[in-house]
């Protein structure tokens, strides 16, 4: 990677610990691998705790959104934890929320036979649970929008929340789940688990093959959010956001006031 792409990584740590924004033309690198490489090296140059991944760009609407041909990855880290029903305040760049199926290991995965498929990749899964992904830019808003900066830019994750576990979702919940986005107690989304490369677990399949195709997997412990099944959903200060997945699942998440903030304009 050249001087200036580790410029690049600099800033957008820099800019995520201090929740401001850059300009920074991520969307001209060269191709996507020029933006894993700086993601990598602002996830090094950030020093957070990664404890997952979130998964992207998992259906037609979010990759024309965010101007996406395929799914998009990054990394989730233990200090972008919230709690459900806690306050998130808002900050610059925020894009909205969105309602996601997590998935905690059990165990490492692929195992020491290297089979890669739905139902031993379900075998390493400990549970299934409603999430929440805040997602927003470290990068000021005329800059466009493509794979490459969304990539680049930590996949666009600003933070996310567990809620409560799902059951039965080895039985069928994962796809038939009315999954339903709430403002302030009013729908203003849904969907299911089909809106989700299909099938949720097809969307953790997918970073399982990404992860074993640069060498590397997921672990024991990790929580992997497989993207949303209700759009992004805009938020303002002062309103309460909940996802819904069907009767039995819910988790929460409430809007404060900014923090006013000057850019970084490096």
């Amino acid at each position: 990677m050249t001087a200036d792409h580790s410029g690049h990584a600099a800033t957008l740590a820099a800019c995520r610990r201090a929740g401001t924004l850059a300009h920074l033309p991520l969307h001209e690198l060269l191709s996507a691998d020029d933006a894993e490489a700086v993601q990598a090296q602002a996830v090094a140059a950030l020093g957070w705790t990664a404890c997952g991944y979130k998964i992207g760009a998992t259906n037609l609407a979010v990759q024309q959104a965010l101007a996406c041909t395929e799914p998009v990855s990054g990394p989730l880290f233990r200090e972008a934890e919230l709690t459900s029903g806690a306050e998130f305040r808002l900050r610059p760049g925020l894009l909205g929320l969105e309602s996601e199926f997590a998935f905690r290991l059990a165990r490492d995965y692929p195992g020491r036979d290297g089979v890669l498929d739905l139902a031993s990749l379900a075998d390493a899964i400990a549970e299934c649970r409603a999430a929440i992904e805040v997602v927003g830019r470290r990068l000021e808003a005329d800059i466009p929008l493509n794979q490459k900066s969304v990539i680049a830019d930590f996949a666009i994750n600003v933070a996310f929340v567990l809620g409560d576990p799902i059951p039965n979702w080895r039985d069928g919940a994962l796809l038939d789940a009315h999954v339903r986005a709430l403002v302030d107690g009013k729908p203003v989304a849904q969907g299911n688990g089909h809106l989700v490369l299909g099938n949720p677990l097809e969307s953790l399949l997918w970073l399982a093959r990404k992860l074993a195709g640069s060498g590397r997997m997921l672990r024991a412990g990790d929580v992997v959010l497989t993207g949303t099944c209700t759009g992004i959903t805009k938020v303002v200060a002062g309103q309460s956001f909940e996802a819904r997945f069907g009767d039995s699942a819910s988790v929460s998440l409430r809007m404060a006031q900014a923090i006013a903030l000057s850019n970084s304009n490096q």
